[in-house]
């Protein structure tokens, strides 16, 4: 099965040589990390918004020997209420196709009390889809990937998918895809973010849902977050905060706008 794009010309150009040059356009510092990268915080809105805080992240995978990406993500629309895995075929964006790990996703289903296979649930969401320009800009067609989209994001849910990772053979980078607060002025999307980020640094779930609640932070894909903290956290790892960015950074206006971070997952 062949998925077509949902958000080509709108999240990002339909056109290969306008994404391309797009992708291109963001300049990055060289990432020295010491360690292995095993995960890492994207956002997912329009790229010409948070594609350079994007970039961050990527630049950090991009000396990985591992192309094998589990990316999770919530899902916008329509909301179900369980965890939805893609299992095979090809997604397509105006870079080509990109391949989904069958093996791996059938790994990850089996291991999971929560995820149901529902190819259908993803043909609109964009969290997923946005994250593939990155991958073939970076890596071309060497890669593979698997999508999952959370419905229900809360602590039950995490830890079971968490798990389900933690029992996978072979090797794969997580990529938890999430923007953070939503339309506020930009003072307050920072104090509120940083706040997040600082459970995220801590791989303090209690505290992140804490947060979470109490500061009405509305990163909209929070159980991909708390995913990646959970899985580092059994690995022995640790977060590695990157950047930080709003989309009034783009537009000029800082009276609405939303939050963008990068964090890296990182083992020794």
């Amino acid at each position: 099965m062949r998925r077509q794009p949902a958000v080509a010309g709108y999240f990002y150009p339909e056109r290969r040589d306008e994404l391309y040059s797009l992708l291109s356009s963001f300049s990055v510092p060289e990432q020295h990390i010491a360690g292995n990268v095993i995960g890492t915080v994207v956002p997912h809105a329009g790229i010409i918004y948070s594609g350079r805080t994007a970039m961050f992240s990527y630049r950090s995978i991009q000396r990985s020997d591992v192309r094998n990406f589990v990316i999770i993500g919530p899902n916008h629309r329509p909301v179900t209420p369980y965890a939805s895995i893609y299992p095979s075929g090809r997604w397509t964006t105006p870079l080509g196709d990109a391949v989904i790990n069958e093996k791996m996703a059938e790994a990850i289903y089996r291991n999971s009390n929560y995820i149901v296979k529902d190819e259908e649930s993803h043909a609109m969401e964009h969290s997923v889809e946005v994250q593939i320009p990155f991958l073939q800009f970076l890596f071309g067609d060497s890669f593979t990937f698997v999508p999952i989209i959370l419905g229900d994001q809360e602590i039950e849910v995490v830890k079971d998918i968490s798990e389900a990772l933690l029992k996978l053979e072979d090797p794969f980078i997580l990529i938890a895809s999430s923007d953070f607060t939503h339309y506020e002025e930009a003072r307050r999307v920072e104090k509120k973010d940083m706040d997040l980020i600082s459970a995220i640094l801590a791989l303090d779930l209690d505290k992140f849902y804490s947060v979470l609640r109490s500061e009405d932070v509305t990163a909209c894909g929070y159980g991909a977050i708390a995913i990646l903290m959970s899985y580092t956290k059994s690995r022995g790892g640790h977060m590695v905060f990157m950047n930080h960015s709003n989309s009034g950074d783009v537009t000029g206006d800082h009276s609405e706008v939303v939050g963008y971070a990068s964090l890296v997952s990182v083992i020794p």
